[in-house]
C-alpha cells in the first residue's frame, strides 16, 4: 500500500493536490477523476484501494516506511483500471476453471466468480473454443502467457488463483504465508502481475484466444447513453437535446468513452492540421495546467486538448500516427 500511494505521489503532476490522488485511488465516479488518473499514467491504480480512508492516505503519503521497496517499483497500465485488470482476470479464471472441469465431464461446479460481464465474455470465449476444437491452443496461450510474466517480472504470483478439476485456489494469507510476504506487499506484487498480463494479452496475433477475455471498464449510466447515441450517429447537439444536458457534459462523455477504450478513432474528433503542434509541445511539456496549453494553442477547445493527451497517455497518438 505504502509503494503504491508513494508512486502516486512522484508520478502525479506538481499542481495536483493529495486529495486529487486519493480521488484516484479510491475510484471517484467523476469525468475530472478519470482524466487525472489517465493524464497522469495512473489509471490502472484507479479504484484499487476503495476502502482506504483519507486520515490513512495522509499518514502513507507523507511519511517514511519500512515496507518500501524501491527497487520493485510499482507500474501502470495506460489503458485500463484496476477493475478492469482484476475482471480480466477473473475471466481467465473462469475459462481455466470451465475447460479444466468439463475436459474431465463435470459440468456441476461452483464458478469462480460470479461478476456478469464476466460470465458472458467467458460463455462467449469458451463456446468458441469448443466449436472450433481449440483447447490445446488455449492451453499453449495459457503457458505463454504466465512464462511470459515471468520472464518480465521474475517470478509471478498469479497462479496461485488459478483453479480447476480437483486443484484448488489459494488464499492471499495462504499465498503470504508460502512466499514469506506480507498481505500488503503481495497486493502491490499482484498488481505489478496484474498489468504485465494485460500488456501481454494486449497482443492478439499471439494470443487470439486470451485477447477475448479482456474486460474494458465500466462506464458510467448517462456515458452509456452517448455511447448508444453515437452509435446510432448523433452528433453532439442532438446527445446533448436528448438528454437535456449542455454540449460540454457529452465532452465529457466522449472522453471517458476514450479513456476506458471504448472508442479509439480520433480523426472523428480531431482535425490533425490543428492539433499536430500540440501534440509535438505536450511531449515535452507533460506537467502544465489545462489553462496554459489554451493560452498556447488559443484554436484548440479545451475538448481538443483534453482528447489529445489523452491519445498521447493511452499510447495510441504520436507525431507520426
Amino acid at each position: 500500500m505504502y509503494n503504491i500511494i508513494q508512486f502516486t505521489q512522484t508520478h502525479a503532476h506538481s499542481y495536483k493536490t493529495e486529495k486529487s490522488i486519493f480521488n484516484i485511488i479510491i475510484g471517484k465516479k467523476s469525468h475530472q477523476t478519470f482524466f487525472d488518473a489517465c493524464s497522469q499514467q495512473l489509471l490502472s491504480l484507479y479504484h484499487s484501494m476503495p476502502n482506504l480512508k483519507y486520515p490513512s492516505f495522509e499518514r502513507y503519503f507523507t511519511q517514511d516506511s519500512a515496507e518500501s521497496n524501491p527497487n520493485d517499483s510499482i507500474t501502470t497500465h495506460p489503458r485500463h483500471t484496476y477493475d478492469s485488470l482484476m475482471n480480466t482476470f477473473k475471466a481467465l479464471q473462469l475459462l481455466t476453471q470451465t475447460i479444466s472441469n468439463t475436459k474431465h465431464n463435470i459440468y456441476q461446479f461452483i464458478p469462480i466468480t460470479q461478476h456478469s460481464t464476466v460470465h458472458q465474455k467467458v460463455k462467449n470465449v469458451y463456446n468458441e473454443t469448443i466449436n472450433n476444437n481449440l483447447h490445446e491452443d488455449f492451453i499453449k496461450e495459457l503457458h505463454a502467457l504466465f512464462e511470459a510474466i515471468v520472464t518480465t517480472n521474475g517470478t509471478t504470483y498469479l497462479h496461485y488463483y488459478l483453479q480447476g478439476y480437483e486443484e484448488s485456489m489459494y488464499t492471499r494469507q495462504q499465498v503470504s504465508l508460502i512466499e514469506d510476504i506480507s498481505q500488503e506487499r503481495l497486493f502491490e506484487l499482484e498488481m505489478i502481475d496484474l498489468v504485465t498480463l494485460l500488456y501481454t494479452i494486449e497482443n492478439k496475433e499471439k494470443y487470439p484466444i486470451l485477447h477475448k477475455l479482456i474486460v474494458l471498464p465500466t462506464i458510467l449510466n448517462k456515458t452509456e447513453l452517448t455511447y448508444k447515441g453515437l452509435q446510432q450517429r448523433l452528433d453532439f447537439e442532438q446527445l446533448a437535446a436528448q438528454q437535456q444536458v449542455k454540449i460540454n457534459t457529452i465532452e465529457d462523455h466522449i472522453l471517458e468513452l476514450f479513456i476506458k477504450g471504448y472508442i479509439k478513432d480520433y480523426t472523428n474528433y480531431l482535425e490533425t492540421t490543428n492539433y499536430i503542434e500540440f501534440l509535438k509541445y505536450y511531449e515535452t511539456h507533460r506537467n502544465q495546467r489545462l489553462r496554459e496549453y489554451k493560452a498556447l494553442f488559443p484554436n484548440l477547445s479545451y475538448f481538443n486538448i483534453k482528447l489529445v493527451i489523452v491519445g498521447i497517455e493511452r499510447g495510441e497518438l504520436n507525431v507520426t500516427t
